[in-house]
């Protein structure tokens, strides 16, 4: 009974009840401090819409100029992870970004949220193949093969027809040396002391039958004409002939009996750049 007695008087006392209220209140800080922490650390139902930052190569066009206005006050980040060679598209074209904006994927981010974008350049470097020793007509086609677009210079040598020195801008290169994509560089190619030497015709946007009557008028030189997409005759006399080495221009000149080699397309799209 005495045990009874004790209990009963516990339950019903004032500093038992004290306790117990203290006991709850403190379970209750700290799972409100819990729940407290956890959302101001995972920002628990935080949604921010992602923006549309890619364009569509069409009406909206995005620079990567413009994305810091476009995510001002967003509390959304940016991060450019490369460049990536779009010769059709400005210099800085958003081109992807990660992750896609909420009106395609329905996906919301919270703030700080990096997005990761990869944009256009116009341009990019190639290596310079080792050409020196080798035979003109080899290096010409080695060049064309590697983006790069080639002219020549004649001088007197013992081991005619083979590359003397490689030039880009008056600079001599080395192999291994990097030059942007399409850039002109120079073919110093040995020649017999006596050779005479002939201006290069220009070809560009001629058939393949103009340019054989081109050369015909500057006598002593050949042609030689690579169009991989011609498998009929039909084909040879339609298509277009969209560059040339060595190319034409002030100052280009070959010796006589050397070979004009032209590349020829059926889906020809006049491209010239102006060379800087």
């Amino acid at each position: 009974m005495s045990l009874i007695k004790k209990t009963f008087n516990l339950l019903t006392s004032k500093a038992f009840w004290i306790n117990i209220l203290l006991i709850v209140l403190a379970w209750v800080a700290i799972i409100w401090g819990a729940l407290s922490y956890f959302n101001s650390t995972t920002k628990h139902g935080e949604k921010i819409e992602v923006p549309t930052l890619v364009s569509d190569g069409k009406e909206y066009v995005v620079n990567i100029k413009d994305v810091e206005t476009l995510l001002n006050g967003s509390g959304l980040e940016y991060e450019v992870l490369d460049s990536v060679y779009k010769p059709g598209l400005v210099d800085g074209t958003v081109i992807y970004q990660d992750p896609l904006p909420t009106v395609k994927s329905g996906q919301y981010v919270k703030s700080g949220r990096k997005i990761k974008l990869r944009v256009s350049k116009r341009t990019r470097n190639v290596k310079m193949p080792k050409l020196i020793d080798k035979s003109q007509r080899f290096a010409e086609a080695l060049i064309t093969t590697v983006g790069l677009r080639s002219k020549t210079t004649y001088v007197a040598s013992e081991t005619p027809g083979s590359v003397l020195k490689v030039k880009y801008r008056g600079k001599e290169m080395k192999y291994g040396e990097q030059l942007p994509i399409n850039s002109v560089v120079e073919l110093v190619v040995g020649r017999n002391a006596n050779g005479e030497l002939l201006p290069v015709p220009n070809l560009y946007g001629l058939t393949i039958n103009e340019a054989q009557t081109r050369l015909n008028a500057s006598v002593g030189l050949n042609l030689y004409v690579s169009c991989p997409e011609c498998v009929s005759a039909a084909d040879s006399a339609k298509a277009i002939i969209n560059a040339q080495t060595p190319v034409a221009g002030e100052g280009s000149m070959v010796p006589s009996g050397a070979t004009i080699t032209a590349f020829a397309t059926l889906n020809f799209v006049d491209n010239r750049e102006v060379e800087p």
